[in-house]
């Protein structure tokens, strides 16, 4: 199993607080993902000590029920970023915690949230079904 290490904001502005944990078990992930999924915030999860080529980090940026995620890898060459792709929502646009994104970029189910980061923290690594 990977080395991992998870940061996360919850809330925006004045409300908003964070935090990190190095070597978190699933449960504490689980924890946090729980907590942006009914708050807005953030949670990202990084490999540590890991190769310097591959995945390094899966992130996800949540807003009352919507949700983009990447994964950021570096394949020897250039730093990639994958990221959740929903063609359904092609030509729309959604704020999430202040910015504005395409519509390609947003999940409107958790459940793909969560199994990302429940295979990522498993295995380092996420299908690309999940990110392209």
């Amino acid at each position: 199993m990977k080395n991992y290490c998870l940061s996360w904001v919850v809330g925006v502005g004045d409300q908003a607080h964070g935090g990190n944990k190095k070597l978190p078990a699933w449960q504490d992930v689980d924890y946090f993902l729980d907590k942006i999924k009914k708050e807005k915030g953030s949670l990202t999860l990084s490999i540590v000590g890991g190769s310097d080529t591959g995945p390094q980090f899966l992130q996800v940026f949540s807003d009352e029920g919507k949700y983009v995620l990447s994964l950021g890898e570096d394949d020897g060459a250039d730093y990639v970023v994958r990221s959740y792709l929903n063609p359904e929502l092609k030509n729309s646009e959604y704020e999430i915690l202040g910015n504005i994104w395409s519509g390609e970029l947003v999940c409107l189910d958790f459940a793909i949230v969560k199994e990302a980061f429940e295979t990522f923290f498993l295995t380092g690594d996420v299908s690309l079904e999940l990110l392209s």
